[in-house]
């Protein structure tokens, strides 16, 4: 599982969350579009959607069970959930962890 590969499956995925929505996001979608906080892309009830999509995606591409949204990430000092690029290094370690 490459970081690049991950990074572009989650763009993708917001992208069709967007699409789906009646979000106002007009912006390019890349690596480091945020997820959470002040100018977020999409609102926590979309966020729940493309997370769970997330999951389903790693699950059928790599065959690897992931649960994304725990007690760990949610304490964690900086929420792997802020933008698209620190969710793809936190599933890296997930996998690294599971492995």
């Amino acid at each position: 599982m490459k970081k690049q590969e991950l990074v572009q499956m989650m763009i993708e995925l917001l992208q069709d969350v967007l699409a789906d929505s009646d979000a106002e996001y007009s912006a390019e979608v890349t690596a480091t579009t945020q997820l959470v906080g002040e100018g977020a892309a999409i609102t926590s009830l979309s966020l729940i959607s493309f997370i769970t999509g997330v999951e389903l995606a790693i699950e059928e591409k790599y065959d690897t069970e992931l649960t994304l949204v725990s007690e760990e990430a949610l304490s964690r000092r900086k929420s792997p959930f802020r933008m698209i690029d620190s969710l793809a290094d936190y599933v890296l370690t997930l996998v690294s962890v599971a492995q």
